[in-house]
């Protein structure tokens, strides 16, 4: 139980560093820095992170289909075995 409370907590202190409230205020140029832009560059968004996880996986598993595929090219004498078998 504990575990999954710390879990949850470390979860939500991520959550809140990727898409807590950004305390630049938009009223205007910053004093210290007028060449600095305001707000955000872009949209962090869980959307758009799930996106970006999801090509991620797609990667990963065409990855892995690519190796197996290699792998089965260089044993090409277990297909010639489950011919026979059949």
């Amino acid at each position: 139980m504990i575990t999954v409370l710390g879990a949850v907590v470390v979860l939500a202190v991520l959550a809140v560093a990727r898409y807590g409230a950004d305390t630049r205020f938009d009223s205007g140029p910053d004093p210290r820095d007028p060449v600095r832009p305001r707000g955000p560059q872009y949209a962090h968004t869980p959307a758009a992170d799930l996106r970006l996880l999801a090509a991620f996986g797609r990667r990963v598993a065409a990855h892995g289909r690519a190796w197996q595929a290699y792998d089965r090219a260089l044993r090409p004498w277990e297909r010639e075995r489950s011919r026979e078998r059949v």
